[in-house]
């Protein structure tokens, strides 16, 4: 009896060692061309991110596209048009601060049924509203921790003022910049009282330059012009 069990054990293990050694020759057969594509789109999605360091946003659809006016955009977030662009980069210096706004636009937005609760918060339109939205790069060229906000106030030419709480992009552009740090984002202000029409420019007012909680540079104002 005891030599029926040791055969039996004996043909279990053989069994299980035969069934890893067939489990890692199927995971590890991979063709030489299958290994290739896969490596060169690993190789263009690194390209890609190091052309455009710019990331989707999850708070509306991605509009890197939409160049055209009177365009539109579709996925999952919702629908975009685009209603008016400036394309230009506008650079500006704030004492030890460059920041450089790589591109405007006005946009006409209808967010997914998903989203529409998080713009509660922002405006009364939330099913449907215009906003701004600006794409740039701010860097800290000093070797001191500096706070600032590339965006402190926006007015447009009818008036219409928001500030950078308004901003549902949310991509922490504001606050505490390392010695030589380089931050790429996205801001969006929701219009409500200007009409699409009647925009033809922005005024931008940055925040002063911190250091330690004191101000060691004012604030600079710019205009883009759509």
């Amino acid at each position: 009896m005891k030599h029926l069990w040791f055969l039996f054990f004996a043909a279990t293990i053989l069994l299980t060692g035969c069934m890893n050694d067939d489990g890692k020759a199927d995971s590890s057969n991979v063709k030489p061309e299958e290994k290739a594509i896969i490596e060169e789109k690993d190789e263009n999605d690194a390209v890609r991110k190091k052309q455009d360091p710019f990331i989707k946003n999850p708070q509306a659809p991605n509009d890197q596209e939409l160049t055209e006016v009177g365009k539109t955009h579709r996925d999952q977030d919702g629908v975009i048009k685009l209603l008016a662009i400036s394309s230009e980069d506008k650079h500006v210096s704030i004492g030890p601060i460059e920041v450089t706004i790589k591109e405007a636009k006005l946009l006409n937005y209808s967010p997914s049924p998903d989203l529409i609760d998080f713009f509660h918060g922002y405006t009364h339109q939330e099913s449907n509203f215009n906003y701004v939205k600006l794409r740039i790069v701010v860097e800290n060229t000093s070797d001191e921790t500096l706070n600032f906000a590339p965006v402190s106030h926006l007015e447009t030419n009818e008036g219409e003022q928001t500030s950078f709480e308004d901003d549902f992009y949310l991509e922490k552009l504001y606050g505490d910049y390392a010695p030589g740090e380089k931050r790429y984002g996205q801001l969006g202000f929701i219009l409500e009282q200007t009409k699409p029409e009647n925009l033809t420019s922005i005024e931008i007012t940055t925040s002063d330059i911190f250091k330690n909680e004191g101000s060691i540079h004012e604030n600079q104002k710019f205009i883009i012009d759509f």
